[in-house]
C-alpha cells in the first residue's frame, strides 16, 4: 500500500574481543563491581538513523547472584567533537576508570542472570535513541561473579533501525 512506514534494519555491528569484531569491547574476564568501555564507534555524518537495536549475550565464570547481572550504558560524543565524551570515559577499549562515572552515561539495559548457573548464557535485548555521531558501549558487572574469560562468551550487537516510507 502507498504511504506506509516500515522499520528497516541496517547492518549489525559486533562489539566484543574477537578478532573479527567491528568494535573492540574486551568485557571477557572483568571482575564483579568493575566496568569496561568499548572502543569508540563513528556512526557516520548526519543524516543517519537515530534508533538502535541492541542484543547482548554474556556467560559468567562462576555462579552469579540470581537476579543480578550486567548493566549496559552508552556514552555519546557530538558530531563536532569526538573527544567530548559523556562521563569523560575515553575512546579506547579499556577498563572503566571510575565506576561512578556510569551515572553520567545513558542506561540502555540490563542482562540478568535468571538461573544463577556458571554455564548459563544470559541474553537480553532492547532499543535506544542516539542522536550523536560517536558512541561507546559500557558494561558494568554487578553479577556477583566474573564474566567468563573466553571472547566468544560475551557479545554485544548493535544495529540501526529506521523508519522507511513506502
Amino acid at each position: 500500500m502507498a504511504n506506509e512506514a516500515y522499520i528497516s534494519k541496517g547492518t549489525s555491528l559486533l562489539f566484543n574481543g574477537e578478532g573479527g569484531a567491528a568494535v573492540a569491547f574486551s568485557v571477557e574476564g572483568i571482575a564483579n563491581n568493575s566496568g569496561w568501555v568499548s572502543a569508540q564507534r563513528d556512526l557516520g555524518a548526519a543524516p543517519r538513523p537515530g534508533l538502535y537495536d541492541w542484543s547482548c549475550e554474556v556467560q559468567f565464570q562462576a555462579t552469579p547472584t540470581q537476579g543480578a547481572g550486567l548493566e549496559l550504558y552508552a556514552a555519546f560524543a557530538p558530531d563536532g567533537d569526538s573527544t567530548q565524551i559523556d562521563g569523560d570515559i575515553g575512546a579506547s577499549d579499556a577498563a572503566l576508570g571510575d565506576v561512578d562515572m556510569r551515572r553520567n552515561l545513558t542506561f540502555i539495559g540490563f542482562v540478568t542472570s535468571e538461573n544463577a548457573a556458571a554455564s548459563e548464557k544470559c541474553v537480553a535485548s532492547g532499543q535506544f535513541e542516539c542522536f550523536k555521531r560517536y558512541i561507546s558501549i559500557v558494561a558494568y558487572n554487578a553479577s556477583g561473579a566474573a564474566v567468563n574469560a573466553t571472547d566468544t562468551n560475551f557479545r554485544f550487537d548493535l544495529a540501526p533501525a529506521f523508519w522507511q516510507g513506502q
